[in-house]
C-alpha cells in the first residue's frame, strides 16, 4: 500500500507542478487598438436570473471596448420571474443591448444551447462572446479576448478565460469554490496551452464565428447539459484551434453556489455532461482509483495515507500559488485544506451517485 501510494501521489505531484510551470511561462500577449479591433457581440443565456442580470449587464456596458462595434444580446430562455423586465429597463436607454424571448425548442435543440444560437444568430459580429448572467467581467474582457482570437500566426477557434469565484464576506466555504474552480480551470489552462484543449468555462468565452459556422453551429451538436464542452470539441474536431492562456484582464467574476451540497450538484451536473466522451470516462475513472486508492490508504495504512494526503495538499497549493500569481490573491491553508478534502470526497461519491442518481436537475429543467 505505501509503495502504490507513494507512486501514485507521486505522479500526481509530478503532475500537477509541470501544469504550474507551464502556467508560469505562459506569455501575455500585448492587446489590439481601437481602431484593430472588429465587431463583436457578447451573448448571454439567461433563464429566471432577476436577480443577477443587471449587475452582469452593467459590467458588459463598462467594458474598454468601441461602444459602436458591441452589441449585447440578451436570450431569455423560458424566464418565470422579472428578468425580461430587467434587461427591457436597460435596453430601453441602452441601444446597444437587445432582449430576445427565445422560442419553443423544435427537435433536438433546445435549453441552453438553444438560446445561446438565437443570441449569435441575432447578428453578423465576427466575434462571439459569451458568459452567464451570473457572472461581472472586468473591463479589459472583452478586448482581451478578441485580441487571442486575432492572435497572428493562429487559427484561433475559441479562447477561454479564467472565472474566479466571488467570496462573500460571511460565507467561509466561498473559499473553497473559489479554489476548488481555480485549480481545477488552472490546470485545463495548462493542457489546453500544451496543446490538448480538454475543456473551459462557457461563462468566459470568446469563438470565432467563422470556427463556430464550420461546426454547424449549436443546431448541429448532440443535446448535452454542459453546452460549452460540446462546443469546444467539436470547434478542436473541425481543425481549428482552442486555447485557455490564464490572463488577469479576461478575468470573469462568478456568483457562489451556497454551500457544499450545491457544489456537490454543480460537480455532478458537469460530470454527467462530459460522460459521452470515451476519453473523460477514463479521467473520471482514473481519478476515482487514485483517490479510492488514498482513501482506503487512511484506513489500512494512516501513516502513508496520510503522507500522500500532505503531498496532494502541498502539490495543489504550489499550483494554486502559481495561478494566483497571475490572475491576483493569496492561497489560505484552511480553505486549501479544505478544498483538498471536498475534492477528495466529491472524486471518490460522484460514481455513485452519478450511478443512484443520472437524471440532472438545472433551472427547473430535468435532463
Amino acid at each position: 500500500m505505501t509503495v502504490a501510494l507513494a507512486l501514485v501521489f507521486g505522479g500526481y505531484v509530478v503532475f500537477v507542478l509541470a501544469a504550474a510551470a507551464q502556467v508560469w511561462r505562459q506569455p501575455t500577449p500585448p492587446l489590439l487598438s481601437d481602431d484593430a479591433l472588429p465587431e463583436a457581440v457578447v451573448v448571454i443565456a439567461a433563464r429566471d436570473e432577476e436577480a443577477a442580470i443587471e449587475r452582469c449587464l452593467r459590467a458588459v456596458l463598462a467594458q474598454d471596448y468601441p461602444a459602436d462595434k458591441l452589441t449585447v444580446v440578451v436570450a431569455d430562455d423560458h424566464s418565470s420571474d422579472g428578468t425580461a423586465a430587467v434587461v427591457q429597463s436597460i435596453a430601453a436607454t441602452e441601444p446597444s443591448v437587445r432582449y430576445l424571448r427565445v422560442p419553443d425548442p423544435e427537435g433536438p435543440l433546445r435549453g441552453k444551447a438553444q438560446a445561446l444560437h438565437v443570441a449569435i444568430a441575432a447578428t453578423t459580429a465576427p466575434m462571439i462572446l459569451i458568459t452567464d448572467a451570473d457572472c461581472a467581467p472586468v473591463e479589459t474582457w472583452a478586448r482581451t479576448l478578441v485580441s487571442q482570437l486575432r492572435e497572428p500566426g493562429r487559427k484561433t477557434g475559441i479562447v477561454c478565460g479564467l472565472a474566479r469565484v466571488e467570496v462573500r464576506p460571511d460565507r467561509w466555504f466561498d473559499r473553497v469554490q473559489a479554489l476548488d474552480w481555480e485549480l481545477l480551470l488552472g490546470l485545463m489552462s495548462a493542457v489546453a496551452e500544451a496543446g490538448a484543449p480538454a475543456a473551459g468555462m462557457g461563462n468566459d468565452m470568446g469563438v470565432a464565428r467563422a470556427a463556430y459556422d464550420s461546426t454547424g453551429g449549436y443546431p448541429a451538436l448532440p443535446f448535452s447539459v454542459t453546452e460549452d464542452y460540446a462546443l469546444i470539441h467539436a470547434v478542436a474536431a473541425a481543425g481549428w484551434e482552442v486555447r485557455f492562456p490564464l490572463d488577469a484582464r479576461a478575468v470573469v467574476w462568478s456568483h457562489p453556489v451556497d454551500g457544499p451540497r450545491a457544489m456537490f450538484e454543480q460537480r455532478r451536473r458537469w460530470a454527467r455532461g462530459g460522460l459521452g466522451d470515451p476519453w473523460v470516462l477514463v479521467v473520471y475513472a482514473l481519478a476515482f482509483a487514485v483517490h479510492a486508492l488514498l482513501v482506503v490508504g487512511l484506513v489500512v495504512a494512516p501513516l502513508a495515507g496520510l503522507a500522500a494526503l500532505a503531498a496532494r495538499t502541498v502539490a495543489d497549493g504550489i499550483g494554486l500559488a502559481v495561478i494566483r500569481q497571475r490572475v491576483g490573491g493569496r492561497v489560505g491553508f484552511g480553505p486549501l485544506v479544505a478544498t483538498t478534502l471536498f475534492m477528495v470526497g466529491y472524486l471518490v461519491t460522484l460514481p455513485f451517485v452519478l450511478t443512484l442518481r443520472p437524471e440532472i436537475g438545472w433551472k427547473g429543467r430535468r435532463h
